[in-house]
């Protein structure tokens, strides 16, 4: 009678945490709760096929480390899965069980416990620099004389110039855009993670673009309720999907790639938000404005997004070598004085 009163209170903090907690008190972005539904239906396959788990025999004991380890190597080896990848899943099933262990006291073992299970070691992919001069060529490629083309345009352009996510952008309605402000006023209102807003202010330049996708695509007299940007499904205006806009984005980085090398040819979203924030430390906005505009709450975030581009390295090492010959002209210019051999060739006895 234990093992299924165990078994009923562990499915329906699994509804509750699909269908409440995550979307509406979390309020998670899509994408996590797309991969926070796939780590717990692969646990529950895992159970399934392995341990022979049934809504019966289901209990907190299929969740102990044991189970949860055994489960990671499942994924590695039988769905084949990346250290990346598993560590994802990992980190989806940690949070269930600790919203299970806040439910039920009886799980509470359950929720400390998995705290403890380490991460898959796994080398995280170098950054790629994408320089301004890659993001002035790939705008340049698309071509302005298609109405599909002055879309891409106005949507990549406005990611890259306020350095959002592309599921921040795609969100946009109507109401958010504010055009008509004092000059040098605009801005647009956006909802980022946690339900978090912010206003990045919008450029003259970004501005006038703006207003002629708008005219285009939402023509004078717009609906506030709107999306900006948006794809006509049965006679709706539906929201685009992350998938066909890093399509897209792929299509024109590989144009681009041709014409300067510099344009990583696998291009996707999130690449230029990253490209926007060392940009913006190239042309010396302060870090604190960069996390501001980013809309991260931790500046430690920020800093990863922080890309040191090539030129500013060979900077660097320029100041550093002008430095050193200069201390090593000083101490070279006392040794001559002494003639000691052995200071001037930097050795001690």
């Amino acid at each position: 009678m234990k093992k299924l009163t165990e078994s009923l209170v562990i499915a329906k903090a699994v509804r509750e945490w699909e269908n409440v907690y995550l979307p509406e008190v979390r309020a998670l972005s899509i994408h996590t709760l797309r991969s926070y539904h796939e780590a717990i239906t692969l646990y529950a396959i895992f159970l399934k096929d392995t341990k022979s788990s049934n809504f019966g025999n289901l209990s907190g004991d299929c969740f102990s480390i044991t189970n949860i380890q055994e489960w990671m190597l499942w994924l590695k080896n039988e769905r084949s899965c990346s250290n990346s990848t598993c560590n994802q899943r990992l980190a989806g099933l940690k949070n269930f069980l600790n919203f299970l262990s806040k439910k039920d006291i009886r799980f509470v073992q359950l929720g400390m416990e998995a705290r403890e299970v380490k991460q898959m070691r796994y080398i995280k992919p170098a950054q790629l620099e994408v320089t301004q001069e890659a993001v002035k060529t790939l705008l340049h490629v698309i071509d302005l004389k298609t109405k599909i083309g002055k879309r891409d345009f106005t949507l990549f352009y406005l990611i890259y110039s306020i350095g959002a996510r592309i599921d921040e952008v795609l969100s946009l309605k109507m109401s958010d855009i504010h055009l008509n402000e004092p000059i040098g006023k605009n801005y647009i209102a956006v909802l980022g993670k946690g339900a978090k807003r912010r206003s990045p202010p919008i450029l003259k330049e970004v501005a006038k673009v703006l207003k002629g996708y708008i005219e285009m695509f939402h023509g004078k007299k717009t609906n506030p309720v709107d999306l900006l940007f948006f794809v006509r499904y049965d006679g709706r205006k539906k929201k685009l999907t992350q998938e066909a806009v890093n399509k897209r984005l792929k299509i024109y980085a590989k144009k681009a790639h041709c014409i300067n090398p510099e344009v990583p040819e696998n291009l996707h979203c999130h690449q230029l938000r990253h490209a926007r924030a060392s940009h913006w430390l190239e042309q010396h906005l302060n870090i604190v404005a960069i996390q501001r505009l980013m809309g991260h709450t931790d500046i430690n975030t920020t800093m990863r997004y922080i890309f040191v581009s090539t030129e500013q390295k060979n900077q660097a090492l320029a100041t550093l070598e002008d430095d050193f010959v200069k201390d090593i002209g000083k101490k070279w210019k006392n040794i001559r004085k002494k003639q000691d051999l052995l200071q001037y060739l930097g050795l001690r006895e």
